[in-house]
Order: structure tokens, then C-alpha cells, then sequence
């Protein structure tokens, strides 16, 4: 019977393991890594990546159309 050492991060499965494993991969790229970095890596921030890049869209979008409008005099 083979045991099989659950702390090591290349092994485990706990949910926490990922993290570290990408942790690991960061250090070896001299990266520092952060939870919400792993997050957006992994797909797990999908959803909030669009909407930052749709607001940050429409921002745009509303700067452009206020900068062409005809400026009214008072």
C-alpha cells in the first residue's frame, strides 16, 4: 500500500492545493502570485473580467459622445 503525502501540493486534491501549486509556478517565474491573480488565471473571474471590460467600454463610449456634443451656451 502506497501512501501518499496530501501535503505536498503536487499531490493533493484539498481545495486550497491549486492555489499553492500556482504559487510554486509563480516563484519559479519570479512572479508574485495572489489569490485574485490565480482566479482570473483560472477562469473562476470570467464574469467579472466582461463586466470590467464592458464598463470600462461604455466609460469610453460616454466620454466620446460627451467630447463630440455641441457645448451649450449659458
Amino acid at each position: 500500500m502506497k501512501l501518499t503525502n496530501f501535503t505536498d501540493s503536487k499531490n493533493a486534491t484539498h481545495h486550497w492545493y491549486p492555489f499553492l501549486k500556482y504559487e510554486e509556478e509563480c516563484k519559479a517565474a519570479g512572479k508574485e502570485a495572489s489569490v485574485n491573480d490565480w482566479m482570473r488565471a483560472s477562469g473562476q473571474l470570467q464574469n467579472r473580467i466582461d463586466f470590467e471590460e464592458t464598463k470600462k467600454a461604455a466609460e469610453a463610449e460616454a466620454l466620446k459622445a460627451k467630447s463630440e456634443a455641441p457645448k451649450k451656451e449659458a
